[in-house]
């Protein structure tokens, strides 16, 4: 019966793999595909693709990390685009290396005053690539496999994929053999626009501050959280469910047990208009109705309930402008637990003295 399980989740794996690839290249084929601006770390992207494969690589097979301290910890991307590529080449290395070593290298290939250029390489020992196939490897439906046997499973989409991607992102793909020995490095840019954002300190700081928000002076806000959390009630609001799932067990870490959440904005007025909630955490961009609507709905119904605003536009001016529509404070994607103790923390102790 394991046994059997087991087939049928490969199974369900490779389907997956195919409806995801089919789906990508149609919309690329087909134009209506765009690429996002948020702030995004290259480094955070790669470190966590990195931890990703750490958990299920072969012990054969040593993955190894280099990046440039040049990078820059933030700028203006898409962030699923760019971990799209990195997970491809990376899942593509580890697949193709069956001992030796699978690394990724990120560098700053060079900047000016508007944009960042990004190289990112993975390199492996593994099987390389033979010169009959090199020249078909971005060629959508082709793989270098294509004996009978077909080892190694793939859609032969993956690197067209990685390559539109690329060129969407303002760089380039391509290949060559590694010059340490057997094996394969695929690399590739990526332009990244530069953004004035904030740190998220001080988005906190200044949040507060205009607020007339005390930043508690205590030796540890998250116990003086603790011992505050139990007896409040909080909803958060947030479309996307690993996110849910990520921010409520936080807040649970944090003392919260009376948790409520919302899928939407419509959603998160619904529950708002009919809970007596201490505070709101409040993703700004959802479907069916954003998080800035939806505040400004509460706030007409006479709610004067704290809303922090959670959102990845974490740049200069943003946390004015949610301020004045409503919010009470707002703190960047991802979010940093130390600095969300603090913010719930000033919000609440506020609440409790207004």
């Amino acid at each position: 019966m394991h046994e059997l399980a087991n087939i049928i989740k490969d199974s369900g794996d490779v389907l997956l793999q195919l409806i995801d690839d089919f789906l990508d290249f149609s919309k690329l084929a087909s134009g209506s595909f765009s690429i996002s601006n948020d702030i995004i770390s290259v480094k955070d992207i790669i470190q966590s693709v990195f931890r990703a494969h750490q958990t299920c690589q072969r012990p054969e097979v040593k993955l190894e990390i280099d990046m440039d301290d040049n990078l820059p910890s933030s700028a203006e991307g898409d962030s699923l685009r760019y971990r799209q590529v990195v997970q491809n080449l990376l899942s593509n290395a580890t697949k193709f290396t069956e001992q030796g070593y699978v690394r990724i290298v990120a560098r700053l290939q060079k900047e000016d005053q508007e944009y960042f250029t990004i190289l990112t390489e993975v390199i492996d020992s593994g099987i390389g690539v033979p010169a009959s196939g090199s020249q078909t490897l971005f060629t959508p439906f082709t793989q270098i496999d294509n004996s009978t046997t077909k080892r190694y499973k793939g859609t032969g989409l993956g690197l067209s994929i990685c390559k539109s991607l690329a060129e969407r992102m303002g760089g380039s793909i391509g290949f060559h053999p590694n010059p340490e020995g057997p094996g394969s490095v695929f690399w590739f840019t990526a332009k990244l626009k530069r953004c004035k954002q904030l740190k998220a300190l001080e988005v906190l700081q200044e949040g507060l501050a205009g607020l007339s928000i005390p930043s508690p002076v205590v030796a540890d806000p998250m116990e003086t959280l603790k011992i505050v959390a139990p007896d409040k009630r909080l909803l958060l609001a947030e479309d996307n469910i690993i996110n849910r799932k990520v921010m409520t067990r936080m807040l649970a870490g944090m003392g919260f047990n009376n948790v409520d959440t919302a899928p939407d904005g419509k959603e998160a007025v619904s529950k708002a208009s009919i809970n007596n909630y201490d505070l709101i955490l409040m993703d700004v961009n959802m479907p069916v109705q954003d998080g800035l609507s939806a505040t400004k709905e509460i706030r007409a119904n006479g709610l004067h309930v704290p809303i922090v605003a959670m959102t990845a536009n974490a740049l200069k001016g943003q946390a004015e402008s949610y301020i004045a529509k409503g919010m009470t404070g707002y703190i960047a994607k991802p979010v940093d637990r130390s600095l969300l103790v603090k913010l719930l923390l000033g919000c609440l102790q506020q609440n409790a003295t207004s």
